[in-house]
Formats: structure tokens, C-alpha cells, sequence
């Protein structure tokens, strides 16, 4: 029984990184794309080897979040069992999938909260769930990043993009070795600090997800499984990133070289500071107000079509992941077991 948790627990860890890499990639190369720095196929391998990078360093910086997910949010008389762990695992694997066929860039966070909160209405009703504690650990940081985003990219975007271009014409020379900063090195920099910034930040909450399942407490977890988690969501960047790219790079906003450096540097700012304190922001949603607030910042040609698609299945998330996580504990319940 034990090894039959440990293999499940694995696949769904897989299945579960895989999709996360093929749809949240996009959120920290699309501006390279966007801004006509360099090709999609480029800006995908980039983005590929900082996230890898980004998700093993959480063996030393992720154990924050682990924690801090890893705490049951339910009431003191409930436990999160065996099969209330599997569906909150197996709904954000199909929501992420679904929005990565349609094209939308979408929140594992989110799902993995709407997933959580379903299961617990299921299983345990509306008392068994600790709201307080959900709303201030989970949901208020998830709510308050991407409007920080905005304000930021709206105040700070004129101002780094001064300082870029004073950047820009500085020649570094040491000893025998000269240096040029450019704008395109500088957004090349930025794009892979937000890759490892996110890699960083969501690889801990996906193994936050199967720690129930494989019975570990967060001191117990070995580093195998950032390696499972990081070489999967590798995979699913490599292999499907470009669908959600080309949405974020092209259909929202055009940009130039100082708005994207802007927005990443923005995104990552937000995301390595959330995930210092253990925070469980969406890079999703901060990456995505970011490109947002440095296109009406910069007065650009907006797509509110597809910006409308986007908020739209951002606000159903969380109720859509919960219907099918509550689904998913049902099925499990009465049909496989």
C-alpha cells in the first residue's frame, strides 16, 4: 500500500509540474518575444533552463512555503486524508491543461485553492473549512499581488526606464575586460531572474500538494522531489510553453525593450520577495498585471478582448477547480475505493 501512495504521489507530482511549466513558462519570457529581443524558440530555452534552476534551489529557499501550505487549513476536528489530497491534486492537473489547449494563461495557484476549498465544502461542509486562516495565509497575498503589479509598473516604469537608458551607455572595464550594459542584456537578465523566481515559488507549493499522500512532514522531504518537480515542469515549458507565449508576447500588448525589462523586473521583484516570506503569490497574475500596467503606463494599444478572456478565467478558477476537485473526492471515494 505503501509503495501503490509513493508511485501515485509521484505520477501526480509529474502530471502536476508538467502542467504548470507548459502554461506558467510564458509568464517570464514573453516579454523577450514581445519586445522583439529574440525568437520564441530562444526565449523558451531560456525560460526552460532558469525555472529548472529556479524549482532545485527550492531544497534550500522553498522550504517556507512548504511549510506554510503544508498546515492544514481545516477545522481542528477534520484531517486531510488520503483521498482528499489525491483530488486537490488531480483538479489543478485538468483546469492547467484545459486553459493551456484554450490558449489562456491561467493560476495553478488558484486552482490548487480552488481545489482545496471544493474538496473541504465536500468532504466537511462549510464549518470544516478554517476561513481566517485560509483568507490571510492564502488568499489575501493571491488577491493583493497583481494589483501591486499594476501600481508599481505604473509608477516605476518611467523611472526604469530612465535609469536603463543611463545604464545603457555605461562601459564597465576590469583590468583587461570590458563590459557594455545594454538593454537587451538587461532584459535577457531579468527575464531569466523572474524564471528562477518562479521556479522557485511554485515548485514548493506543488510538493506542498502530495505531502499527504507519501504520509512526510515538510523537515522530512527529501530533495528528489524537486528534482521530479523541477525536470517535469522543464518538460512541460519545453514542450508545450509556446500556446500561452504567443498569447502574452503578441495579443496583449505590444512592447518595447525598456516595458519589458520593466514588467520583469517588476515581476520579479514581487515574486523572490513572496517567496522569502513564504508567501504563495501567483506569478500568473503578477507577471501578467505587470505587462498590463507597463502598456497603460507607456499609453499602448490595448487588447481588452483578450485582457477580458483573461480576467475571466481568472475569476473562474477557483470555483471551476473546486467543482472538479469535489468531483474528483467523489469519484474516489465511491467508485475507486
Amino acid at each position: 500500500m505503501e509503495i501503490y501512495l509513493s508511485a501515485t504521489a509521484i505520477l501526480l507530482l509529474i502530471l502536476l509540474s508538467f502542467a504548470n511549466g507548459a502554461n506558467d513558462v510564458s509568464k517570464s519570457i514573453a516579454t523577450l518575444t514581445g519586445a522583439g529581443v529574440t525568437s520564441m524558440s530562444k526565449a523558451i530555452h531560456w525560460g526552460v533552463v532558469w525555472t529548472v534552476l529556479g524549482a532545485l534551489s527550492g531544497v534550500f529557499w522553498g522550504g517556507a512555503i512548504v511549510k506554510n501550505l503544508s498546515h492544514s487549513f481545516y477545522a481542528a476536528h477534520t484531517e486531510m486524508d488520503v483521498n482528499i489530497a489525491m483530488a486537490i491534486a488531480i483538479a489543478p492537473i485538468i483546469w492547467v491543461f484545459l486553459s493551456t489547449y484554450a490558449k489562456l494563461p491561467v493560476s495553478t495557484t488558484h486552482s490548487l485553492v480552488g481545489a482545496f476549498i471544493g474538496t473541504g465544502l465536500f468532504a466537511y461542509g462549510v464549518d470544516g473549512i478554517m476561513w481566517q486562516k485560509v483568507g490571510v495565509k492564502i488568499v489575501l497575498p493571491l488577491l493583493v499581488s497583481p494589483f501591486a503589479a499594476i501600481i508599481m509598473a505604473l509608477i516605476g516604469c518611467k523611472i526604469i526606464t530612465f535609469l536603463v537608458t543611463k545604464l545603457s551607455a555605461i562601459d564597465l572595464n576590469i583590468g583587461k575586460f570590458k563590459f557594455n550594459i545594454t538593454e537587451d542584456g538587461l532584459h535577457w537578465f531579468t527575464s531569466g531572474l523572474l524564471s528562477f523566481a518562479r521556479g522557485l515559488n511554485d515548485t514548493p507549493k506543488l510538493i506542498a500538494v502530495i505531502l499527504p499522500i507519501i504520509l512526510l512532514r515538510p523537515e522530512d522531504l527529501g530533495a528528489q522531489y524537486y528534482v521530479i518537480g523541477a525536470v517535469s515542469m522543464g518538460a512541460g515549458a519545453w514542450l508545450i510553453g509556446r500556446r500561452i507565449t504567443k498569447v502574452l508576447a503578441e495579443k496583449v500588448t505590444k512592447m518595447d525593450h525598456h516595458q519589458g525589462f520593466a514588467a520583469n523586473l517588476i515581476s520579479s521583484f514581487l515574486v523572490i520577495g513572496a517567496s522569502r516570506f513564504g508567501l504563495p503569490v501567483s506569478t500568473t497574475h503578477v507577471s501578467t498585471s505587470a505587462i498590463i500596467g507597463v502598456g497603460i503606463a507607456g499609453k499602448n494599444k490595448m487588447d481588452y478582448k483578450v485582457i477580458g478572456g483573461m480576467l475571466t478565467a481568472w475569476v473562474v478558477t477557483v470555483p471551476g477547480a473546486g467543482l472538479i476537485a469535489g468531483a474528483c473526492y467523489y469519484f474516489i471515494c465511491f467508485w475507486v475505493q
